[in-house]
């Protein structure tokens, strides 16, 4: 059973990965290339190496799901733009 559990995990982390490389290697690549925006799939690598590492036997790994800083990033973004809005609200 344990062995089951690291070859699923191993293959939902090695599909996180590619997802990782489209959004943060090619798609910057394909963008510059192409002269127009491309974002990928950003935020779909976190769910895959989240569901990888809870899937795993050491839970820890989950934690690589913040290889993909674009939700890490998400909340600090959100309240930057946020206290943008209200400064320029209030002047």
């Amino acid at each position: 059973m344990m062995q089951a559990q690291w070859v699923i995990s191993t293959a939902i982390f090695a599909v996180g990965l590619i997802f990782w490389v489209i959004t943060y290697i090619a798609a910057p690549l394909q963008s510059r290339k192409e002269h127009k925006h491309i974002s990928g799939v950003p935020g779909t690598a976190f769910v895959i190496f989240l569901l990888g590492g809870l899937l795993s036997p050491c839970k820890w790994l989950a934690l690589l799901c913040l290889l993909d800083f674009s939700v890490t990033v998400l909340p600090f973004y959100l309240l930057i733009e946020f206290i943008k809005k209200k400064m320029h609200n209030d002047t």
